[in-house]
């Protein structure tokens, strides 16, 4: 009798015990949280428990349940996203090739009338990258400055805004952060004592020891800058604000190999992952036949070899 009350006890005890008690998860991810300054912590826990977040980590569980290693379940997931991402991409690609086609059109039809109204000569410049009006009189190129001026406005009737197209490359950031988070989550998880790794990293919940990774990242990150400047130098306009712009990034590129350096290998070979296949879907989406495939207009800047472009300066 005594044993069976000791043993009522106990069961009644464990059972407020365990009720009472958070998950080992909520634990950890409170203790995470703790430990970051109040002005972000907010951010980092929405990012963590968001539903976007969550069901990139029930994808990446998913594909490791089906069979793959915890790193193969990694790469793979990281593929998943730039294969669904990829539309967005075509997409900007093929209004960014439409605007050039306009903007030409639009700009040598404005040309020529103002050089049929005032009876001057119309000619490429001294680089033979445009054309211009043959003229010194400043009254004419004021004339000409005005009217290039309703480009633009032509442009965004036709959905071609620079902005546009933009953005619609940059609206697939986010999804790679929650997916950081939810990469984040998996490995701060209890149901595993180690992701295996392989080569010089038996254990990916370790950082690199040798900074293979990270310093691969930040290298093609500055390889995938280096290719917009080298292979499009007729295209981006190198002015203060993409100056600026490039040396922000380049900042935050270094700054996020020293971060990635301490962190567990597992992440910069995501990010490895979703760097190279970044680069891979830019080089495709030079090649004429992808292209002639996909329907996007073909551009001076078309290559039949975009990998070997980026080792050698190319005239456009």
């Amino acid at each position: 009798m005594l044993s069976r009350i000791g043993a009522g006890r106990h069961l009644a005890c464990s059972a407020s015990t365990s009720f009472l008690a958070p998950s080992t998860d909520k634990v950890k991810l409170r203790r995470n949280m703790s430990s970051l300054p109040s002005s972000i912590a907010p951010a980092f826990q929405y990012a963590s428990e968001c539903y976007i977040t969550q069901s990139i980590q029930f994808g990446m569980e998913g594909l490791h349940e089906l069979g793959l290693s915890w790193p193969g379940a990694f790469i793979s997931a990281a593929i998943i996203l730039r294969l669904g991402t990829a539309p967005l991409h075509l997409y900007a690609e093929k209004l960014f090739a439409n605007r050039l086609h306009a903007q030409n059109f639009l700009t040598q039809g404005i040309l020529k009338k103002v050089s049929e109204r005032y009876r001057v000569q119309l000619g490429p410049t001294a680089d033979g990258s445009k054309l211009e009006v043959k003229s010194s009189d400043p009254k004419i190129a004021e004339k000409t400055q005005l009217a290039l001026q309703e480009v633009p406005h032509m442009l965004a009737e036709h959905g071609l805004q620079a902005a546009r197209i933009q953005n619609l490359k940059m609206c697939t950031v986010p999804l790679w952060i929650f997916s950081s988070f939810a990469l984040r989550n998996v490995i701060n998880s209890d149901f595993h004592p180690s992701v295996t790794g392989g080569l010089w990293i038996p254990d990916m919940l370790s950082p690199d020891p040798y900074f293979i990774l990270p310093v691969a990242v930040g290298v093609f990150g500055f390889l995938n800058l280096y290719s917009q400047r080298k292979i499009y130098p007729g295209v981006v306009k190198m002015t203060w604000k993409q100056k600026s712009y490039d040396a922000v990034l380049a900042f935050f590129t270094m700054f996020a190999v020293t971060i990635m350096s301490q962190l567990p290998a597992c992440i910069p070979m995501y990010w490895l992952v979703v760097s190279t296949t970044g680069m891979a879907q830019a080089q495709l989406l030079r090649h004429p036949k992808v292209k002639g495939l996909l329907g996007i207009k073909k551009l001076p800047t078309d290559s039949r070899t975009p990998i070997r472009d980026l080792f050698k300066m190319r005239n456009v």
